[in-house]
């Protein structure tokens, strides 16, 4: 499968730094990809994404298929692609409204004190008195990924790309 360090690692020149998606090379990026694959690195870091998903209290993917299963038992998206957007535009809808930028009880840029949005409907007080956006899934629970999640599957991806990159000392 892989070993610690691909046989030859794509050299990143150091001002990639500051590169956006828009402006990466397609040939670094294609070479990325490729070692990524080869070295089994996407399947490390799709399970990891899995497990981190069901093991989440938050339980996202039961939470997601419940609210799926409602829409489609309550008649309003009779049709597969209808359904996909539909909650596809509810987990961006919830996500929109997640106090996730709130740090260290600092308001996050455009929110509140408690790192609700500001303009966000539907607020309520949770079990631990923090305030949080009502969700579109069951009970009002958010769709939005947790936060934990993500920051989890960053962490992986990043140990990957660390593996089969290796950026340039800066020449200047």
């Amino acid at each position: 499968m892989s070993n610690n360090n691909p046989s030859t690692p794509v050299r990143i020149p150091h001002s990639a730094a500051s590169y956006t998606a828009a402006t990466l090379d397609p040939e670094i990026r294609t070479q990325i990809n490729a070692l990524l694959i080869k070295e089994g690195h996407v399947t490390k870091i799709q399970d990891h994404l899995l497990h981190t998903l069901h093991s989440n209290q938050a339980n996202w993917p039961t939470l997601v298929e419940n609210h799926a299963r409602d829409l489609l038992r309550s008649g309003e998206i009779t049709t597969f692609p209808a359904l996909i957007k539909k909650v596809m535009d509810d987990i961006r809808h919830d996500t929109a409204l997640a106090p996730s930028g709130k740090t260290n009880g600092t308001p996050a840029p455009g929110g509140d004190e408690n790192g609700t949005p500001n303009g966000a409907k539907n607020v309520n007080v949770n079990g631990n008195g923090i305030r949080a956006a009502a969700g579109k899934g069951e009970a009002g629970q958010s769709l939005a990924l947790p936060q934990a999640v993500v920051d989890d599957a960053l962490r992986v991806t990043r140990e990957a790309l660390e593996q089969v990159c290796e950026v340039e000392e800066d020449s200047a």
